[in-house]
Order: structure tokens, then sequence, then C-alpha cells
């Protein structure tokens, strides 16, 4: 959830959140390719040895109190609680072990013969029974195994690697699925290098589930093939994604994005489609939002682009989120703010910072998430040589600068 591996730079093993799929060194950590496979877990084999040595315990009570104390049928429970978590095998052997000794205890014991063989028949269909659940239950896990693994390799197809540095900028981004089975979701996050004028998107479809998989990954490749081609501004790149949404989707069915294009002479341009507006934090301690000009709807649902520019300095730190970043709700109901996490946003390593901002989010969220998340956060770098760029940016548009507001903030944590 390969061809394709999305961690951005190797991580120790120990700094490698386990349930979480996130390298703390740059993005997705995912699992080797191909089918997961089942392996033995220490654990599990003490748990088979403990259920025989219960079963001996009740045969032992049953073979010196007798019958009433520890009736013979209930030898089978060792091997059914076994086969809730134990191999097939293991399982097997339970039962064998488990019947073996209600054979000698219906063999020892005076009463009824009808009654004794009623008791040992009891036992054999639930043994019996205990050994097909496991068997069952382990071909269900290889099975969801072999899922995963397509899961994986799609994960890989839709979700490329976003690069730790660029010309004109340093990034960190991480993507967590709120599914705890999936490793990609409905949000969207694509980094386009494009030389010194670096492009990116990041988005969130409507709804979830494989619907909501499939559009996303019509948006990142109408984006990918668009800047892929020469002469098109960053508005125009936007219109043609839109068109591509508006095919593919359903009626009901459109995409929140925000396109964004940054330009060596301090200049960054953004396309919002009913997205939220990135956080400024700037190098001198301001912080505020990049509101557009005017909001206009999602993608798919006809957006009337219209551009808005703004200045960024050396050492400006950029976040871009989606929704599943701002209306994680703690206990109290209370959206999460990262705002109020300036401490965590400053952190001098970028990508301390990006696993921070995501720690401290699990946290406030209870340590679940109920929609996907998906973040990049970027710094701006110092521009190259004067002689390489041109010192006006070829998108400058003072008249836009009025959409970035301060923010009311919050004491910081």
């Amino acid at each position: 959830m390969l061809a394709r591996h999305h961690t951005l730079r190797s991580a120790p093993p120990d700094r490698v959140r386990s349930g979480s799929g996130l390298a703390p060194q740059g993005g997705i950590a995912l699992e080797p390719s191909g089918p997961a496979q089942l392996r033995p877990h220490p654990d599990r084999r003490w748990l088979g040895l403990a259920l025989a040595l219960a079963i001996t315990a009740g045969a032992a009570a049953g073979y010196f109190a007798g019958s009433a104390v520890m009736p013979v049928p209930w030898l089978a429970v060792g091997p059914l609680l076994g086969s809730l978590v134990l191999p097939p095998r293991v399982t097997a052997a339970l039962a064998v072990w488990a019947l073996l000794l209600a054979a000698g205890l219906v063999a020892v014991n005076p009463g009824p013969a009808a009654i004794l063989i009623s008791h040992l028949s009891v036992c054999v269909l639930l043994a019996g029974f205990a050994v097909v659940n496991s068997a069952l239950r382990t071909r269900a896990q290889r099975r969801l195994g072999h899922v995963r693994a397509v899961a994986r390799v799609a994960q890989s197809a839709l979700l490329r690697e976003v690069p730790e540095a660029l010309t004109t900028a340093r990034l960190a981004s991480r993507y967590v699925s709120a599914a705890s089975e999936a490793r990609v979701g409905g949000d969207l996050l694509e980094v386009a290098p494009d030389g010194s004028r670096p492009r990116w998107l990041i988005g969130d479809t409507r709804g979830k589930g494989l619907a909501a998989v499939r559009l996303a990954s019509v948006a990142m490749t109408s984006f990918r093939d668009a800047c892929a081609q020469p002469g098109l501004d960053l508005p125009e790149i936007a219109r043609v994604v839109d068109r591509s949404v508006t095919r593919a989707a359903g009626e009901e069915d459109f995409v929140t994005a925000v396109f964004a294009e940054l330009d060596p002479a301090g200049w960054l341009q953004l396309v919002t489609c009913g997205h939220p507006p990135p956080l400024l934090v700037a190098a001198d301690g301001g912080l505020r939002a990049l509101s557009p000009r005017a909001y206009t709807t999602p993608l798919g649902l006809h957006p009337d682009m219209q551009p808005s520019t703004f200045m960024v300095r050396t050492g400006d730190r950029l976040l871009f989120c989606t929704d599943g970043m701002l209306e994680a709700r703690d206990r109290a109901g209370r959206c999460f703010r990262p705002e109020e996490y300036l401490d965590t946003l400053r952190d001098p390593d970028l990508q301390a910072a990006a696993d921070g901002l995501l720690d401290r989010l699990v946290a406030h969220a209870g340590r679940k998430l109920a929609d996907d998340v998906a973040l990049l956060l970027l710094e701006v770098a110092p521009p190259p040589p004067s002689g390489n760029e041109p010192a006006v940016s070829r998108f400058h548009d003072p008249h836009s600068l009025s959409g970035s507001r301060p923010l009311a903030l919050g004491p910081a944590r």
C-alpha cells in the first residue's frame, strides 16, 4: 500500500512508528511488496503450551474428583480458545490431546455407557469445530494479506515520492489514512519540482472508500500531466485538473484543492478551490492565513479560477493540510488548531516539525483520527544566484496581497 517507495529517505527502524505508517524522516513508510506472510508469534507459542497444561489440569481434576467437577466436554474448551489465535496445526494438536484425555476419562470413570459416549461425542464435535475454525481464520488472514499487498501497490502508484529539497524550498510531507487497514485514502498530495519554480497540489475528495481513491488518482494524474506541458501557468493547470475531475466525478462528487507555485523571486501563487488556506509561519515570528481574494467552488463544480499572490521570504514556513487535521476534535469537541503549536512548527528540523505536529494531532484526537490527513510543511530556501533567475516574479500581482490577513492566535503550547 512495489515498484516505488514512498519513504523519502531511509529512517532507523526504531524511529518508524508502528501503526501510523509514517517514517519520521520524510513520508510514508511502506511495507515490502508481496502478500503478508503469517509468522508465528512468540506469545502464541506460550499460549499453546499454557492451553495444553490447562487441558491436562482439567483432565486430572476430572480423574481425581469425578466428572461432576470436570465434565468431559469441557476439555474441548482449550482447542476452542486456541482456534481464535493459533495456527491449525497447533490447534489440531491441542484437539488430539484433549480427545485422548477425554477417552481416558471415559474409560476409567464408571457410569452409564450412553452418557459417557454422549460426552465423548460432544468433545469430538467441539474439537473438530476448533480445528475447522482455525483453518478458516488462517485462510481469511492470508486472503487479507493479498488484499493488503494490492493496496500497497495501488498506493505506490497514487502517492509518488515527495522530495525533501528543491531549488527554492525544503519539504516535509506526511500522509495518514484514518482507516486502520488502509494505507491510502481520499486525500491527495502531489509535488512537481519543475526546475526553479516548483508546483504542488494538496486536496481532499468528497466521501471515502474506493470511489474517493479513484477520484484522487484522477486529480493527481491530471496534475502531473498538466505540469509536464510547457507554457501552462498555474490557473491553466487548475482548469485542466478541473476538467478531468468533472469527467470522472459522479453527480455529487467533488475535490477541494489548493494549487501552489513558488517563484524564486520570493512570490507564492495560489489557486484555492474550496480548500482551507495554508498557514504562513514567518521567519520573523508572524503568523497568518494565506486566504484568497475570492473563494471559489471545489473542482468538479465549475470553479472560477482566481489566482492570489503572496510575498514570502527566506526562512518562512508554509503549512498545507487537509481538513482531516483541521476538523479533528478532542473529547470536548474542540477542533485542532495548528497555530496553537508554534513551538512545534518552528522546530529547526523540518522533518521533526512535521512529526511533532502529527504527534500533537493524534494526542488531541485521542489517538483515533476520523478522517484522512495529508500535510505538506515547506520552508522557503535562499534564492538562487542573481545571474540565474529574474529579480521580478512572472506572476507578481500586488492587488492579491490583501488576501493575507492575520490569524487570531491562541496560547502557544
